[in-house]
């Protein structure tokens, strides 16, 4: 599954707006397989900048990783809806392909079987 980087990810260039700051630190935790602390940075990020689809793509990734499935389907919901607003179709369908993917995997989340 694809995810979304850093912007800017050069060693040399260190980021001022505390988003970037805790959405990199997750990227680490992620990386680092600290997933519990990739979560709590993800939604740190989140706290500052609560409509950036490429952070609620990844803690849903990461929330899916720790069998939490409700997170994830709603960062993954959030990450696909705002790509939308953004117009780009390319993310919005990694976005679907993630959230398709969470609707199998936790059925009970899924609005369409819900009805």
């Amino acid at each position: 599954m694809t995810d979304f980087t850093p912007d800017n990810p050069e060693p040399g260039n260190v980021p001022t707006d505390p988003a970037e700051i805790h959405f990199r630190k997750a990227w680490q935790c992620r990386r680092a397989k600290k997933l519990e602390e990739a979560v709590a940075e993800f939604e740190k990020s989140l706290s500052y900048d609560p409509n950036h689809p490429a952070t609620h793509f990844n803690l849903g990734l990461v929330a899916d990783q720790i069998g939490q499935g409700q997170k994830a389907v709603h960062h993954a919901e959030k990450a696909r809806d705002l790509f939308l607003q953004k117009n780009d179709p390319s993310k919005q369908a990694t976005a679907q392909r993630l959230l398709n993917k969470l609707y199998r995997k936790y059925p009970e989340h899924d609005p369409s079987r819900n009805t």
